[in-house]
């Protein structure tokens, strides 16, 4: 931009003749000097709140009161100050006049042998009082009038008066000002319009807020023509469209517009936002690869962090060696911000690549290293805010231990206000899909199926859903070549058919092992020794399971070292021919894979382990443990029914109000 912005606009106004009078009273003949330095401290506080203006001024009582509270206010000279200002009047128009000339000497020198002034001129304190001086000399005799007039009703305790908006009009000059620059005839850019479209967006009324943004960018920001940022008012809508998930709105429109804005004005940084946020659509045709950010003096490093999610997209093939080398740039590029300042970077973006870090390392299995980075943002990071990088790992966290079983537990973390309080209205979705994967998960393993289908499908959140997570006899939605062969396996086996689909399950393998999909792998090869079995090989699979045993027996993933140890528990008896100590060597580990299916829940597969334990208590004549076994059988079985005929689960009920309240209460609170 050419011409320098110009300054914000001054109106002389009560609490301004009020501040200055402090200024007059403690700064005068150097009188600060004398007062105690905690009551130094006070002043210099109270008149900094002031002059920063960050907040709505103080009505004249609470100066009093402030001023009546302060430390060592029993002082001779602290009370002459506050005896002063108490005392202070304007009973005549040229008593006003008159305090105005007094200003003055706070911060010009009148000759080289005076003393210096109190406040140099371009300090914050000199500045302020030369700003209301230069507003006073402006006003008319009918402008100092009303001001005096104003000023004694504001100090008699009428706070609202002389707050009135001022009217600016080129042609009329019969006002309260006798000397008129131009920001006094023509408005300048004020931020009610923002606040307004921060609200609307907030609230969901679409039509006001772009119409607020398009006003607040089109106001004049400095003495040319056209504001020339114009292409901020319409990259705040496309991400608006985007975070909507409204991508022919926000594509074919709007962003397409803000880069020919962008280049028309030259605005290299804005266009690179724009370049970078079109690469952040996903592709118009079906099959295509997204366009990955080549880097940039201008790119933004949370943008190369965004192409990590495109590349852990399975169907992308893509090893993770490519996505620690993005995140390994996404650092560099942060230093680079930081070293040049960039004004657009935040502190809080310091922590997203720890948080990518953790969502990497739990796809490549390895989740003492995910929770060493989570737990990093979660200490740095502040709660109850609208950090997405602090929301992002703790869902994650919650997730991983309703995985474990801790379903009350990961509700609770995810109920807990301090997580979605101050959250906005798109990251409360994201928040709300989490607990319901929470509460889907726990149906979906107590084989709850009527309840899943009946009750909690219809009261999904809208976002992304795979259903065979949950349900996994549906059909695939996507051309997933890891996961996809892995549920299709399981299909197969309940249809005594899982020998026709090893190739795929080979293929799949296969894809992990290049992908570095470690939890992929572990579990494609217990389904694969499990599959070996109907092939007679019994050895080759009771090797390959003891060989990924290591990797699973901490129980990081119970659910995966529950079916390992079923399936272990099962190869060591057909591998020795039903031995007596080849059933002692499966006992510990169906006893393990009963405790680890019962832990989740998961009733049906204790329901399988538990018979299988049964039968081999019998073989090795254990009449006791046997019983005991089939006893634990049968009242599985028992609660297994019981629980598939739920159709209706209030606790359920009550949780998902709960998520609603807190939505309808975060709308109400912007």
């Amino acid at each position: 931009m050419e011409t320098p912005p110009s300054a914000s606009d001054f109106v002389l106004r009560p609490h301004h003749i009020a501040v200055c009078a402090l200024f007059v009273l403690a700064y005068k003949d150097h009188e600060i000097r004398k007062f105690s330095p905690a009551f130094q401290v006070f002043i210099h506080r109270l008149l900094l709140d002031e002059v920063s203006e960050m907040a709505k001024p103080r009505p004249v009582r609470t100066l009093h009161q402030r001023l009546a509270s302060a430390p060592d206010y029993n002082g001779v000279y602290e009370q002459k100050l506050i005896r002063g200002f108490r005392d202070f009047k304007l009973n005549t128009t040229d008593h006003m006049i008159n305090f105005f000339v007094g200003i003055p000497p706070l911060f010009i020198e009148k000759s080289e042998d005076d003393e210096p002034a109190v406040f140099t001129p371009r300090s914050i304190f000199g500045y302020y009082c030369r700003r209301c001086f230069v507003g006073f000399l402006k006003l008319s005799i009918p402008g100092v009038i009303k001001i005096h007039e104003d000023f004694n009703n504001w100090w008699s305790d009428k706070p609202n008066s002389g707050y009135d908006p001022v009217v600016k009009d080129r042609l009329n000059h019969m006002d309260s000002q006798i000397f008129k620059t131009r920001n006094d005839s023509d408005y300048g850019a004020l931020p009610d319009s923002y606040e307004e479209w921060l609200r609307n967006l907030a609230t969901g009324d679409e039509s006001v807020a772009v119409d607020s943004i398009r006003r607040f960018f089109e106001q004049r920001f400095h003495e040319g023509n056209e504001s020339g940022l114009r292409q901020h008012g319409l990259i705040n809508l496309v991400r608006m469209h985007y975070l909507r998930s409204e991508w022919s709105a926000a594509r074919k429109k709007l962003l397409l517009e803000a880069i020919n804005t962008t280049r028309t004005n030259g605005d290299k940084l804005t266009l690179q936002q724009c370049v970078s946020l079109l690469n952040r659509f996903p592709p118009e045709e079906e099959g295509q690869k997204p366009p990955l950010n080549e880097i940039q003096p201008q790119l933004h490093p949370l943008e190369i962090l965004y192409d990590v999610k495109k590349l852990l997209d399975e169907k992308h093939e893509q090893p993770l060696s490519a996505s620690f080398s993005k995140i390994v740039q996404s650092i560099s590029v942060y230093d680079y911000w930081s070293e040049n300042k960039f004004v657009t970077i935040r502190e809080v973006d310091q922590w997203a690549q720890h948080a990518v870090q953790s969502v990497v390392w739990n796809a490549a299995g390895c989740d003492e290293l995910s929770a060493v980075e989570a737990n990093t943002v979660i200490a740095f990071t502040e709660p109850a805010g609208d950090d997405n990088n602090r929301l992002t790992v703790l869902l994650n966290k919650a997730y991983k231990r309703a995985r474990q079983g801790q379903y009350d537990n990961a509700l609770a973390m995810l109920l807990d206000p301090s997580l979605w309080k101050g959250l906005p209205i798109h990251d409360y979705d994201l928040w709300a899909q989490e607990v319901w994967h929470v509460v889907a998960l726990r149906a979906s393993r107590r084989c709850q199926h009527r309840l899943l289908r009946e009750f909690i499908l219809p009261r999904r959140p809208p976002g992304e859903f795979n259903p065979r997570h949950y349900l996994y006899k549906v059909a695939s939605r996507t051309s997933n070549k890891v996961s996809d062969p892995l549920y299709e396996i399981i299909q197969m086996k309940e249809r005594d058919h899982a020998t026709i689909a090893i190739e795929s399950l080979l293929i799949a393998l296969w894809h992990s092992e290049f992908l570095f999909r470690l939890n992929y792998y572990r579990t494609g090869i217990i389904l694969l020794a499990d599959l070996l079995l109907e092939f007679g090989l019994t050895k080759r699979c009771k090797q390959m399971v003891e060989d990924i045993m290591p990797q699973i027996i901490n129980g990081s993933d119970i659910e995966q070292r529950g079916l390992a140890a079923f399936t272990l528990a099962r190869c060591t008896i057909a591998c020795r021919e039903s031995s007596p100590s080849a059933l002692q060597d499966a006992v510990q580990w169906l006893i393990m894979a009963e405790k680890d299916f019962l832990s989740l829940e998961m009733y049906r597969p204790a329901t399988d382990v538990q018979y299988l334990l049964s039968v081999v208590y019998h073989n090795l004549q254990m009449e006791a443990e046997r019983n005991d076994a089939a006893q634990r059988h049968a009242e599985t079985e028992e609660r297994c029914k019981l629980l598939e005929e739920v159709a209706i689960d209030h606790n359920v009920a009550e949780v998902l109000d709960v998520v609603s309240s807190a939505g309808a209460a975060l709308s109400l609170s912007r």
